[in-house]
């Protein structure tokens, strides 16, 4: 029998894989890392340079960031621009104080919020330095403060830079379980591209955000299209510590009796019919002043309110459990908090509990950073890179 020989296939050399080299990134007030922890964990960015003036935070980001020295604890007015190096993206979690509806609402010339015009200053000094892509997070009043005139101001000041401007508003509870709305900007500098500037109603572009894009016409918008966000899988119960009866956090029955006398009657209703269960159920809780009354209201959806520093001991968190004819109540401990951000366990929390919830009160969600990372930031950057025309040498957009 005669054999046929199979035909030679030509084998062509495989070409090596080219490493993907992360864009550069430098986050100003970068608190306790986790704008960093959520652009690293997507592999295609590299924080080179961060900066935070509050020594308590920088203390957390050093103990999960040891080997780099490129964290500077200074106010961001006492910066310079030579300081800062080259980068591709700048973001900025400035201060909320002063814009949020629980703050004093003095607005951008608040003493804390207008940090921001701090920032203005290092991309105005930059000159062709000034990255091509900046992220800003704050607090959805900014998108208020002062009848929206605040939030205008800003980002004109970014057009008067160079950048065009997008916004939307993510929940955290997209991705944890934690209700915790923001406000973020992402600043483009100008490119070829034909901008879009008329919004359309979205998850992520709700009504108000809507109305004050499609109002202002004077600023120079360049919105992108977004995915429909995700649907979180998690509830509180999956993020709660399973800690002992005997534990010391849990309160004593004096402690205990007390928080449930501070219970409306509606509330009290809610916390009887998880008692009477027959499995255990979680609820948080804040205390809150009503009709000059410290009173405790409870929410049993299964997703925690939003996180806050606890100042005067009343942005203090209460985790209620209750089911089988029992109940017990403390406060969500520094791991539980960070859980709710979003954060792995192997984030090192080695600081006091107050200092621990100063940190995650103020910090992001690093998932929905990590979102916009993918959907946005590193795009928008690829995109920039691949079109060599568009650069001048130095990574910026000509």
């Amino acid at each position: 029998m005669q054999t046929v020989a199979a035909p030679k296939t030509k084998h062509r050399p495989t070409a090596a894989r080219r490493p993907i080299v992360p864009f550069k990134a430098v986050e100003f007030f970068a608190g306790i890392g986790l704008v960093r922890l959520a652009l690293e964990r997507t592999r295609r960015w590299s924080v080179i340079f961060a900066n935070d003036m509050d020594p308590n935070k920088a203390e957390m980001y050093r103990d999960n960031w040891p080997n780099n020295d490129h964290l500077i604890v200074e106010d961001i007015h006492k910066l310079t621009a030579a300081e800062i190096p080259t980068a591709d993206l700048f973001t900025a979690s400035f201060p909320c104080n002063d814009l949020s509806i629980a703050g004093k609402r003095d607005g951008l010339d608040g003493k804390e919020s207008s940090a921001f015009w701090g920032l203005v200053r290092i991309l105005n000094d930059l000159g062709e330095r000034r990255p091509p892509i900046v992220l800003l997070e704050n607090v959805v009043g900014f998108l208020q403060s002062h009848g929206g005139k605040d939030f205008e101001t800003a980002l004109l000041a970014l057009n008067d830079l160079g950048y065009s401007v997008d916004a939307f508003i993510l929940n955290a509870s997209h991705w944890v379980p934690q209700s915790r709305a923001r406000l973020f900007v992402v600043a483009k500098r100008h490119c070829d591209d034909p901008p879009q500037r008329v919004a359309i109603q979205s998850e992520a572009r709700p009504g108000p955000l809507l109305g004050f894009i499609n109002a202002h016409e004077n600023i120079d918008w360049d919105l992108r299209k977004l995915p429909r966000l995700p649907k979180s899988r998690t509830q509180l119960i999956d993020i709660v510590e399973d800690l002992p009866e005997g534990d010391p956090h849990w309160w004593n029955s004096d402690r205990s009796a007390y928080f449930m006398a501070q219970l409306s009657k509606r509330h009290e209703v809610q916390a009887k019919l998880m008692f009477a269960g027959d499995d255990y159920r979680y609820a948080t809780a804040f205390r809150r002043v009503r009709h000059g009354k410290s009173m405790a209201e409870l929410r049993t959806d299964g997703i925690a309110g939003c996180l806050r520093t606890p100042r005067g001991g009343s942005g203090r968190q209460i985790l209620f459990k209750a089911g089988r004819r029992r109940y017990q109540v403390r406060l969500l401990t520094a791991r539980e908090c960070a859980r709710l951000q979003g954060v792995p366990d192997d984030y090192r929390i080695d600081v006091p509990l107050n200092q621990a919830l100063f940190g995650f009160g103020d910090a992001v969600c690093v998932p929905a950073v990590e979102w916009i990372a993918k959907y946005y930031l590193t795009p928008v950057a690829s995109s920039l890179a691949a079109d060599a025309t568009l650069f001048d040498g130095m990574g910026q957009c000509r």
